[in-house]
């Protein structure tokens, strides 16, 4: 995760790749939800939104879902991502992702959001990424503090914003 946050790119792969690409890279156990020229994939940890723009589809989201890695289903992560990373662990603390990221002189700040009571966010400059933090227990495997999920959007600096 660490790498996400500071490439903001999944195995090298951001807003710029097409479907095809996604497809050779993390592989075709996937779900496409396509309605009225936009596409969801689904590949259960990543989760990638496109529009279609004449020919061609153009990512305007990716996210990591990280929140369903708490789920007992074998085949959430891509084999891809467990070749590079080994297998991912069931909840990722923000605090000990917080430690790696700041070592490696990366900036996470806190994005103020009034109203919000769920989930804390917190967005990585460098990399345009933005994390979403528990704010409280969920279900009965994640806890405050745990990251629900990463997304690297078109639109990072409208949803890095803080609310007024």
């Amino acid at each position: 995760m660490v790498e996400v946050l500071r490439s903001g790119a999944v195995q090298g792969l951001g807003l710029d790749a097409q479907p095809d690409a996604w497809e050779e890279k993390l592989g075709s156990d996937y779900v496409d939800d396509v309605r009225k020229g936009r596409m969801r994939r689904d590949y259960g940890l990543v989760e990638l939104s496109f529009f279609k723009e004449g020919e061609n589809w153009q990512c305007f989201e990716v996210s990591l879902q990280v929140h369903r890695l708490a789920a007992d289903i074998s085949d959430i992560v891509p084999s891809s991502l467990i070749e590079e990373y080994g297998e991912l662990e069931s909840r990722v603390r923000f605090s000990d992702l917080q430690v790696n990221v700041t070592a490696e002189g990366l900036q996470v700040a806190q994005i103020s959001d009034r109203g919000r009571h769920l989930y804390s966010r917190f967005s990585v400059m460098e990399s345009g990424v933005i994390v979403h933090v528990l704010e409280a227990d969920s279900g009965d495997s994640l806890r405050r503090g745990d990251i629900w999920s990463v997304s690297l959007a078109r639109d990072f600096t409208a949803r890095a914003a803080p609310i007024s």
